[in-house]
């Protein structure tokens, strides 16, 4: 209100209109002389509100107890000079080098710089995978000043001693994410015994909470809610189960799966597999959450059936049903007339349960079979995403070692590169360097059908070993080719390179 009332009066002149008798007591306050002309007012105070608007707002006046300091931190605090480097990260200059500073800061055995804490324990309450991170690098300082905020109790674990009965929901709530990191039994007892009176909307969050430390001991609560009427609370519970690996849930899946296969496909050589599928989705699946209406990528409602159920079951039964390895099994799956949907539901399923030889074996099937129209539909992006960092390397060097041309853009080792945030093997890095200045051999300009290099490239940047650094910077320095079409690029490549190794250095002091 003082700030409009200055602008106010600016604007129309104080021989038109005079300052609030409040604007001028703030003034005063503040150390204007009220003695002088109204314009001279009028200009100091302007000039005062205008800093103060910068500044961003006052600080409200504390009123509770002042705490207690706390105790003198033992751990080593990271220099002046790494601090200046984590708020270049934190600004948006390097974002992705956060978990690499965060890994080196651990590994060094340094905590991080005070100032920057407030900051980067606000960011963890809305990503909590990075506190799994920081947690070990905020020193006694970070654990005493999350002490100060409840808004960040959680992070710790720490909740207020509430009585589940008595309870709001947000209290419930933290009690129960205190308790599944504690005793999650016990978390399991109290959502049981009020669920009769509790709303449907709060009996969902309450199992979502269940996710945390999952296991075969919250199947009985589970498996009672697949028979609630309303269908939020039945499809939290089946999403849930499908995740435990051995729920009935999923045997009963496996079960349906195994009717749909004709039984003499065990004894398969050259034959093709025989699939019948499911002609309606009955109430049995219904309750074991498969969506009727869910279409998947080609084949209608009864392939959409199949493959739903397909992915909730680990790929490992079906080795144990062919008495067969991943990769025999999976020829057996391109042999069947069902191949697309079977290939395109391992990829899913191979990611969901995490499964590295079905992983594997999916991608030495794609790479070599990727640009046959049959397979053009596939979809492994989020596959090569997941995929663990030995594969990861292992691929792509296979494939990249052997390149003599320009990688097109729906190439999957591509993706690969741009999707997957895996540590680089050195020997990956310096061959993605050769295929690039094969390109700059051939005067290759860098545009936008080229875009895809400039993702790999960064890619490269924030993945690669920096002990690469000083060798890469000499090789391209005495390559003055690459200056005309591609040197934004590569200089943007060295400079965050350069950048990591100088935080690790720094950090190693």
């Amino acid at each position: 209100m003082i700030w409009k009332n200055i602008i106010k009066t600016a604007l129309i002149g104080t021989d038109r209109s005079d300052l609030s008798e409040t604007t001028l007591e703030e003034l005063e306050k503040l150390g204007v002389d009220l003695e002088a002309t109204p314009a001279n007012i009028l200009l100091e105070g302007a000039t005062l509100y205008a800093q103060m608007r910068k500044a961003g707002f006052q600080p409200k006046k504390w009123e509770g107890e002042i705490p207690f300091p706390t105790q003198k931190d033992k751990s080593k605090i990271c220099s002046k000079k790494s601090s200046e480097h984590l708020t270049m990260i934190l600004n948006g200059t390097f974002t992705p080098a956060l978990d690499n500073f965060i890994e080196q800061l651990i590994f060094n055995k340094k905590s991080l710089p005070p100032e920057l804490l407030p900051e980067l324990l606000e960011k963890c309450r809305s990503d909590k995978s990075l506190w799994q991170k920081l947690k070990n690098a905020i020193g006694e300082r970070g654990n005493w000043l999350i002490g100060q905020n409840e808004d960040w109790h959680f992070l710790i674990g720490k909740t207020n001693q509430v009585n589940w009965e008595d309870g709001t929901k947000d209290e419930r709530l933290n009690l129960l994410n205190h308790l599944r990191n504690t005793q999650p039994d016990e978390a399991v007892e109290n959502i049981e015994s009020t669920w009769a009176e509790d709303d449907w909307q709060h009996r969902v969050e309450y199992l979502k909470t269940l996710e945390q430390n999952l296991s075969l001991a919250d199947e009985p609560l589970l498996e009672k809610c697949l028979d609630e009427k309303r269908k939020d609370l039945r499809r939290t519970a089946a999403i849930l189960l499908e995740k435990i690996e051995g729920s009935e849930l999923q045997k009963r899946m496996w079960q349906r799966l195994q009717n749909c296969i004709n039984l003499k496909s065990r004894q398969l050589k050259k034959d093709k597999l025989e699939i019948e599928l499911p002609e309606t989705c009955d109430n049995e699946m219904l309750r074991d959450g498969i969506d009727p209406r869910k279409q998947w990528s080609k084949g209608g409602l009864k392939a959409s059936y199949f493959a739903q159920m397909f992915i909730i079951v680990p790929l490992s039964n079906w080795e144990v049903f062919f008495d067969k390895k991943a990769k025999e099994v999976l020829e057996i799956f391109v042999r069947s007339e069902w191949a697309e949907l079977l290939v395109q539901a391992s990829i899913v399923a191979a990611t969901r349960h995490r499964d590295e030889n079905w992983m594997e074996a999916i991608c030495h099937f794609y790479f070599k079979n990727y640009d046959k129209n049959r397979w053009e539909g596939l979809d492994v992006k989020v596959l090569l995403e997941k995929l663990p960092e030995h594969l990861f390397n292992q691929f792509s060097i296979q494939e990249l070692k052997d390149v003599k041309t320009i990688l097109e853009n729906n190439n999957p080792l591509v993706h690969l590169l741009q999707l997957n945030e895996s540590h680089w093997d050195k020997n990956l890095t310096l061959l993605l360097m050769k295929n690039l200045r094969y390109l700059i051999s051939q005067n290759i300009n860098y545009g936008w059908n080229m875009i895809h290099y400039r993702n790999m490239l960064d890619r490269a940047a924030y993945g690669s070993d920096t002990e690469l650094y000083e060798i890469l910077n000499r090789s391209w320095a005495n390559d003055e080719g690459y200056w005309t079409n591609w040197g934004k690029e590569i200089d943007n490549f060295l400079r965050v390179l350069k950048f990591r190794r100088d935080t690790i250095v720094e950090l190693e002091k």
